[in-house]
């Protein structure tokens, strides 16, 4: 007795409650993982704050102990300004040592000079450092309080070159000449120094968190404040510098070492005009391990439990529906491939039930239908390419050529690219009409890839003509244009060359609005391009045989092209396109040239500008004038010749 198929989809939706079970354990998963992430977020960011907020008390704690020491600095300068005023402003005749004894041991006495370099100094190891190479923003601030001529303490800081810690002063000479700057080391603060060392405070943290793996703190140019002997590599100065400038935080996920690195900066009030800069970049660098193996347990407890009733149920399942997973599962797999593209494929017909039999013998028949109907559309969709291109119908927001009427348009700016073999009328008048289509095919089949790989198409055949149009940009024209001409070398090289001259093309290039379009009746209609622009690149191309160029293009083409293709195009000449008043900048585009003409073409470029603006505002004289200055090399330019001819020179 054969059992009816909705019988059997009746009796395993009873089944359904698996799919449910995964939803479930999915769900649970997902909640648990989101906590575990938001709580490691949390504390990732809790950390910021704290780290920032111990610099934050830091940089207090420096202020506090600075201010205290500025009286002592101001009496300091006192002996030190004399000793300048005695040498007359001649440093070498200064005698910083013994300045340094008549002060103290904890001073030190540094001379700087207008370029920022230290050329006299009491610290030998700070000797001709050179500021504006390793601090040129606080090199900026040293040189204008020596350009201020004025006295500037400065903050508690540590040395370039040591990392130790000193609090400095500076002064600018009256003559605006140098900058004298005192530091001191004082026993006054080493004690309550200890308390706000970066190092300890930095350590604290790394031993209390211990997913914190390290807190480095870098000043604005990459060098450590906490880790004097710590070498920064070129990616955390790179990360530094962004969160410098941009004042955001920057956190990077390195998966290949379960880490998380975190760029924070902390701004400190600049309130007492200090010369160097006090704002730092926090460095903190997260384990992520523990969190990674937190998250697979989770993941795989869950998959145990799931599986465990996934398999209970689905032997239960098996049971009652191994009847029908079979058959089902055969003509799923068969329909699989139909819609994989295998039409050719053997369709079993089942008889365990009537619906079964019923749908395997409908699915053989929708695929023979289908394989025929795929062959009929293929077939007449590659002849219908061949007449209009399917890039039409896209621009036209057609699926198909059935869908287009007459009337149907659509307004764009795109790039439209003329090209024309020279003297195609005297090479065909030798030839037959049948080496007339073989010569002319072959010669296309070299041009026209060359549009298709830089995203333009082809609008229509003109015998030896071809016009392109390119909705992308102007500069896919261009470089179409270019790889014409290099595949033309090719053909040259290619054919038989035996009593017949090399081919030569000319190209011309505008850009516009353009209406695209169907015209005719019912019964006959093509697709057409209606544009000044189409006009104008006609006639660019055309003047390719009055300078005897290649490439020309609009001044509307050129300002879209990129720098390193504008230095392959200058302007050689005005023109007019019939029926309109404005004039069209002419550019050549010369990277097909050989190196030796491409390097002259460029020297000549700014000459032939001031020759064409003198041209055309009537000054005649200059014109011939700054044509004549031109050097000898540039005897084989087809334009310079050109130009000599229209002015008589």
């Amino acid at each position: 007795m054969k059992i009816s198929l909705k019988h059997l989809i009746l009796l395993s939706f009873l089944f359904v409650l698996a799919p449910a079970l995964l939803l479930l354990s999915y769900t649970d998963y997902s909640k648990a993982k989101q906590e575990l992430e938001d709580n490691f977020e949390f504390m990732v960011d809790q950390t910021a704050e704290n780290v920032i907020g111990a610099y934050d008390l830091v940089e207090v704690g420096f202020r506090i102990l600075s201010l205290s020491l500025e009286n002592k600095m101001l009496s300091a300068f006192e002996p030190f300004k004399a000793a300048y005023y005695k040498a007359n402003g001649v440093v070498s005749d200064i005698d910083l040592p013994s300045l340094k004894s008549v002060l103290g041991d904890e001073f030190d006495l540094y001379i700087i000079d207008e370029f920022g370099v230290i050329i006299h100094t009491t610290f030998a190891k700070d000797q001709d450092l050179d500021f504006s190479k390793v601090a040129p923003s606080f090199n900026e601030k040293l040189q204008k309080i020596r350009e201020e001529s004025r006295y500037q303490g400065d903050r508690i800081a540590s040395e370039t070159v040591t990392g130790n810690v000193r609090k400095y002063a500076y002064w600018g000479t009256p003559d605006k000449k140098y900058i004298l700057e005192i530091g001191i080391k004082s026993s006054q603060f080493e004690g309550p120094l200890k308390n706000l060392d970066l190092l300890t405070i930095s350590s604290s943290f790394e031993d209390f968190n211990p997913e914190l793996n390290s807190v480095i703190i870098f000043n604005g140019n990459g060098t450590v404040a906490n880790k004097p002997d710590f070498i920064t590599s070129d990616t955390q100065k790179k990360n530094i510098l962004t969160v410098y400038e941009s004042g955001d935080r920057l956190d990077i996920k390195v998966a290949d070492k379960s880490e998380r690195w975190v760029y924070v900066k902390a701004d400190v009030d600049e309130v007492d005009g200090s010369a160097s800069q006090g704002d730092k970049v926090i460095e903190l660098i997260f384990d992520t391990s523990s969190l990674e193996n937190q998250l697979a347990s989770l993941a795989s407890n869950q998959i145990l439990i799931t599986i465990t009733f996934v398999i209970v149920g689905g032997i239960v399942s098996l049971l009652l529906a191994n009847r029908i997973s079979k058959p089902i599962s055969s003509l799923t797999g068969s329909v699989g491939q139909i819609a994989g593209g295998n039409l050719e494929i053997y369709i079993e017909k089942n008889k365990s039930s009537k619906e079964l039999l019923d749908l395997s013998s409908g699915i053989s028949k929708m695929k023979d239908s289908i394989r025929d109907k795929i062959n009929d559309i293929e077939t007449l969709n590659t002849s219908y390419e061949r007449f209009v291109p399917k890039e039409f119908l896209t621009l036209l927001e057609k699926d198909a050529i059935t869908d287009v009427n007459i009337g149907d348009s659509t307004s764009l700016k795109m790039g439209v690219l003329f090209s024309d073999m020279r003297n195609f009328t005297g090479i065909s008048e030798k030839m037959s009409p049948e080496e007339n289509f073989k010569f002319l095919n072959r010669y296309l089949e070299f041009m026209t890839p060359a549009i298709k790989k830089y995203n333009g198409f082809i609008d229509k055949y003109i015998g030896d003509a071809v016009m392109a149009l390119f909705p992308t940009s102007a500069e896919d024209a261009v470089l179409a244009a270019v790889e014409m001409n290099k595949q033309l070398a090719i053909y040259n090289s290619d054919e038989p060359t035996s009593g017949k001259d090399p081919v030569n093309m000319g190209v011309g290039i505008h850009i516009g609005q353009l209406v695209l379009g169907t015209i005719g009746r019912e019964l006959r209609m093509e697709t057409t391009v209606i544009s000044d622009t189409v006009n104008a690149s006609a006639r660019l191309e055309n003047l390719n045989k009055t300078y005897k160029t290649n490439v020309l293009i609009s001044g509307a083409v050129r300002d879209e092209l990129s720098p390193d293709i504008q230095s392959f195009c200058r302007l050689i000449d005005r023109t007019q396109v019939k029926g309109k008043v404005e004039f069209l900048d002419v550019y050549e585009v010369y990277l097909t040239d050989n190196e030796l003409l491409a390097e002259a073409k460029s020297k000549s470029k700014k000459v032939l500008t001031s020759i064409v603006d003198s041209y055309y505002l009537g000054d005649i004289k200059a014109a011939k004038k700054i044509l004549g200055e031109l050097e000898d090399d540039t005897k084989k330019d087809t334009v310079i010749s050109f130009w000599k001819n229209r002015l008589k020179i």
